[in-house]
This record gives structure tokens, sequence and C-alpha cells, in this order.
């Protein structure tokens, strides 16, 4: 058994299993960085586990010594860095990882971003071959070949019973677990989670938010009202349905931050309807740039949807929905589907307008509501501005974090 917390260390040594950490970026990695760097402020002697790659200096210890799917192998491997370490809290960025406190005695805590649970990529659930999988040269290969492959959900369907109950064994070794929305924490509750906390949003308000207009800069038109969007090109963003939409209202254009496989669907659907004269496809954004793609907005719209894989039963789900957070940051009035966790960010009427999912008369009612009513837009946007910074900004999530380390550390 580990040691008690509250140790040599002050109870302020921490270990943190963040799978997904820069110089990759995405918005696990974003997170990571924001919680590794308060923690630091704060004073804690935190170090990182995480998957190997490229070598990159940090003022805190990264330890690149996980595999993406040798998962048991990653636990002996932890366990001994754990008994190493000698953490106070263990921290992991999904909720796979309770096994690990049940080897130490050494009280876990888990953030869930509901994917995780959903649709759990624990590549290979199993003791045998996991080192063996895991060797670097073979990992690389398979994981290249992964993420070209037109339909990977097949391959996420494989073995999904057997990391199922990898998953619920897991949760019920976790003190707690952080949910991004109640949706997720739902969904953990379902799998008999001992303590739930939602804790939404994770954006930095003050880099976000509006400081001009940039439609010049980037090439889009003056006269009409932009509507804009930003997502992954995945049947889950219901992006046919907002260009429908679109459609319907003229004098708007649309701009489509983002890249992903339905990009040529996309574009023969604005063919097809008669707006590619008047929709932005972006592409890839850098995330540092895509705050000039909000400022040049006049309203923000999420139109996500549950997507059901009819091949292999997979949910695809919009669990929480940073961008909202962005565009309340970014001072944009919000539409968006009353959708899986984003009713835990937009209050219909208060902070941005809510339609029901996959309903075309209800979306192009609240994006005309918008449009038309600058009071309302305005209070919206008001409303939107003070969540960034008082619900959603970053270092209101991360003191969460610290508020839960304290109390796991103190029970």
């Amino acid at each position: 058994m580990g040691r008690k917390a509250g140790g040599r260390s002050g109870g302020r040594r921490l270990l943190l299993i963040l799978t997904e950490f820069p110089p990759s970026f995405g918005g696990m990695q974003t997170h990571a960085i924001h919680l590794c760097r308060y923690l630091q402020e704060k004073g804690y002697r935190a170090e990182v586990a995480t998957y190997r790659g490229p070598e990159v200096a940090f003022p805190f210890p990264v330890h690149r010594c996980l595999s993406r799917i040798g998962f048991m192998e990653n636990l002996g491997r932890l366990e001994r860095l754990a008994r190493r370490v000698r953490p106070d809290v263990l921290y992991a960025s999904t909720v796979f990882y309770g096994r690990l406190s049940a080897a130490t005695g050494i009280p876990m805590i888990a953030r869930s971003a509901g994917n995780d649970v959903l649709r759990p990529w624990i590549v290979w659930p199993y003791g045998w071959l996991s080192g063996a999988l895991g060797q670097p040269w073979l990992e690389d290969t398979l994981y290249r070949r992964f993420r070209k492959m037109e339909r990977p959900e097949w391959v996420e369907s494989l073995l999904l019973e057997r990391r199922r109950a990898e998953v619920r064994a897991s949760v019920r070794n976790l003190a707690h677990v952080l949910a991004n929305s109640a949706y997720t924490a739902g969904l953990l509750q379902g799998l008999s989670a001992a303590s739930v906390e939602v804790l939404a949003g994770g954006v930095d308000a003050k880099r976000f938010r509006r400081q001009r207009d940039t439609r010049s800069e980037l090439g889009l038109p003056q006269d009409r009202h932009v509507v804009m969007t930003a997502c992954r090109m995945v049947p889950k963003k219901g992006l046919d349905l907002l260009m429908r939409a679109v459609a319907r209202q003229a004098g708007t254009h649309l701009v489509i931050a983002g890249e992903g496989k339905q990009r040529a669907k996309c574009e023969a659907l604005a063919g097809e309807l008669g707006i590619e004269g008047r929709t932005t496809f972006t592409g890839s954004v850098a995330h540092h740039d895509l705050r000039r793609y909000y400022w040049a907005a006049d309203q923000f719209v999420l139109a996500s949807r549950e997507h059901v894989d009819q091949r292999t039963g997979l949910r695809d789900v919009e669990t929480m929905g940073r961008v909202l957070c962005e565009a309340h940051a970014a001072g944009v009035p919000v539409v968006a589907s009353r959708s899986g966790g984003i009713p835990s960010v937009i209050e219909d009427g208060r902070n941005g307008l809510l339609f029901e999912e996959d309903n075309l008369e209800a979306l192009v009612d609240a994006m005309e509501r918008v449009r038309a009513d600058a009071a309302l837009a305005r209070r919206l946007t008001k409303e939107g501005l003070r969540d960034a910074v008082e619900r959603w900004d970053w270092r209101v999530v991360c003191g969460g974090h610290e508020r839960a380390f304290r109390a796991v550390r103190g029970a």
C-alpha cells in the first residue's frame, strides 16, 4: 500500500497522468498545460506522465513513458513511477487508470470529458501482448495507419465490451471525478462512480476577448450577417442542418472553421443549396488564430446532434462544447442545440438560445431572433462575457481541480 496523504511533501505532491500533452495540440493538451501552470504557481510539486513523443522542456518533470496501445503495460509503468515519486494524490485526464489507485493505495481524481466513457480508447485491454504491441516501432506504424483510415469506427468497436468492463472497474476505484457537464456526470453515475462533480468550461477569457474587427483581414464580407461555427467536420456537428438554415436566410454568410472527413460532402451540399458563394470553409485553423474568426462573427451556432454509427453502434455526442465558452469570451451571441452536455454551458434565454436537436425550423427561428433583435443579442453577449470570466476561465476550472485535490487529500 502507498503512504498516507500529507507526508513529507506537506500533501502537495501530485502525479498527473496527462496522456495528451504538448507539443501535440488539442483540447486535452490545452487543459493539461493550463492545469500544470496553475499548480506550479500555487506551489504544488507536480510531475507528469504522458505518451511517448518529442522531448520539450518544461519547468516540471515530464515522463514520456506511456504507450498508446499497451494499456496494461502502462499500468505497470505508472505503478513503478508512483512508488518512486510518492505523490499524495494521483490525477488522470481520463477515467481509465483507477486500478493504479487500488495498486498503490494513493487516492485518485480523474477528469472525464464523456467520450472516455462512451467510446473508451483503451486500444488493447489485455495484459498478454501488451508489452509487444507497445514497442515504439510497431506502435508508431499501427497508429499512423489508424489515423489514415477512412472509417476508423470499426477498429474502435473491436473489443468494446472488454474496454467498457475495464472502465467500469476503473471508475469504482476513483475517489472523485470531475465531469465536464451534467450529461457526462449522468454517464458516470450510471457506472456507480462514488463521487462526481460537474466542472464545465475551459477558456482563456482575457485572450479571447474581442480586440478588433477582423473581417477585412480574413477576407469576409462587410455587408452580410456573419454566422460562424468551429468544429471538426464530422456527423455529430450537424453542419448539414446549419447549412440548410443559412440557405433560408438571405444576406447571411457562413464561416465553418475546421477540417474533417465530411468536408467534401459539405462543399457539395453548399453547391446544391446555392450558398457556395456565401460559405467560407477555412480548413484547419491554429488555435491561437481561431479567435480572429470569433471576432468577425455576428453570431456563433453549434448545431450538434447525437450520432450513432450504423455499422458499429458507437455513439458520438457533444458532451460540453468548449467552443461555446470561447464564443462567450469573444463576445459573440450563441445559438446551440439542446444536445448532450450543451445545456451545462448554455442557459436558454440568458447566455444563449437553445433549439431542439435536428429541428431546422427551430434553428432558423433562433438565428433570426438573434439577427433581428439587437437588444436580445446584447443581453446574450453580456451574460456570455460574464460567464467566460466567472465560470469558464481556466483559472476558475483549475481552481476547481485544486479544491478537489485538497478535499481528497484531507479525506
